[in-house]
């Protein structure tokens, strides 16, 4: 069994990087890898919250799983496309990459191929919110 064949997601890497202009140090987010298998899932899911000024989403917990050789760190930025390894066209998910977890194959394993990271996600996506033509939601 294949166990690569279930990272039906993708995901573009997008990481913090300083440049520096003559004097000035500016930081900017760049993009270190792209079309990377994966697998989002997640163990916990709520429906929108409510702020005062507007509601959000992302308060599940998610976290994705890909190969222990990808190059992904705490506080990378993640585009997520769901079940694009699959052919599947949907909005990516925009998320931040917790402290990746490696686990390693044990020698001699029953069931190879069950090497992997994991990470959990921060999805905090703000919705945007209609108002009707009298001001009244």
């Amino acid at each position: 069994m294949n166990y690569a064949d279930w990272y039906t997601d993708r995901m573009t890497i997008r990481r913090v990087r300083s440049f520096q202009e003559g004097a000035l140090t500016r930081q900017e987010r760049v993009t270190v890898a792209e079309n990377i298998p994966c697998r989002v899932y997640r163990s916990g899911a709520h429906g929108p919250r409510m702020q005062p000024t507007a509601a959000y989403t992302g308060s599940a917990d998610d976290k994705l799983a890909c190969a222990n050789d990808v190059d992904v760190r705490a506080g990378d930025e993640l585009l997520i496309w769901r079940g694009r390894g699959l052919g599947q066209v949907h909005q990516p998910v925009r998320a931040f990459a917790g402290e990746p977890v490696c686990y390693h194959e044990p020698f001699g394993a029953v069931m190879p191929g069950l090497a992997h990271q994991q990470l959990a996600l921060l999805q905090k996506e703000y919705l945007d919110a209609e108002v009707e033509e009298d001001g009244a939601w």
